[in-house]
């Protein structure tokens, strides 16, 4: 080409940016960009300049722009170009992955000694053992592989954040391992999501497991509180039947009438 190109720049915080002339509106990153020619450029105090730039043709079809970024790719900035005798094709996306990262959570009640466990039979705060477990998949190493977890009574709450470490490096067909202890709060009773998200490579893939905690002890003492309850209602109507019965046997009847033991009120009832 050898033709010119004058850039105006502003915006930017940082004190240089890289400027590339690109083809396929660089969709497929570097890929699409001519990095050989590529240049810096020093910005003002104020993050602005003005340049003219002699720019070679990128590798790939229009259409094309001029890319200026910073060195960390944190500020981006881009602008369409028409390239006279440059050509034009469909714009082309980078092919679609999958992330080779597998996670698998699983976990299960472990109370430590009697009194927690009648605790957690209780309702109250039970300890969770958790094990995670991370693969990869792939035929390369994934490395600095980030992992978080959770535990909550839906996707949208933490009750606990999982004690989890981040693995690292994973080598290609191997699995990463961590078992730990987490203790839920009170009440403890019903479903818990557990949740755990590897990240390292695209995306970041969880995996998720559901447990249910029955306390039993603390449905068996309320069931026995409701029957002693009833009990005592029923004792309770009982004796207030016989106080009624025992006045009014107590008490003179009118000449001509005898009592109905079986009406509901007990009211005398006249003979006929």
């Amino acid at each position: 080409m050898g033709d010119h190109i004058l850039l105006f720049v502003d915006g930017f915080s940082a004190q240089s940016v890289t400027i590339s002339l690109c083809g396929n509106e660089a969709r497929r990153g570097s890929a699409d960009c001519d990095m050989v020619d590529s240049q810096s450029l020093q910005l003002h105090g104020d993050g602005a300049t003005t340049a003219a730039l002699a720019m070679a043709a990128p590798p790939a079809p229009c259409p094309c722009i001029v890319r200026v970024s910073d060195i960390t790719n944190d500020e981006v900035a881009v602008a369409p170009i028409t390239l006279t005798g440059h050509p034009v094709a469909p714009v082309v996306d980078p092919p679609a992955f999958s992330n080779p990262l597998v996670v698998a959570i699983s976990a299960h009640a472990a109370p430590d000694g009697l009194g927690e466990r009648i605790r957690a039979d209780l309702g109250g705060a039970t300890t969770y053992e958790v094990t995670v477990r991370v693969r990869n998949s792939s035929t390369i190493t994934v490395h600095k592989v980030a992992l978080r977890g959770q535990v909550g009574r839906t996707a949208t709450e933490s009750l606990v954040p999982l004690p989890l470490m981040d693995p690292g490096d994973i080598a290609a067909g191997q699995t990463w391992q961590q078992v730990v202890t987490v203790k839920v709060p009170a009440p403890a009773f019903g479903s818990l999501l557990w949740s755990a998200a590897a990240s390292g490579f695209g995306p970041s893939v969880t995996g998720t497991t559901t447990t249910r905690h029955r306390p039993t002890l603390l449905i068996i003492v309320l069931s026995l509180l409701v029957i002693d309850v009833f009990v005592l209602l029923i004792r309770w109507r009982i004796k207030k039947r016989r106080r009624r019965e025992t006045a009014l046997a107590a008490a003179p009847l009118p000449e001509g009438a005898v009592i109905d033991t079986d009406a509901h009120d007990d009211d005398l009832v006249p003979s006929a």
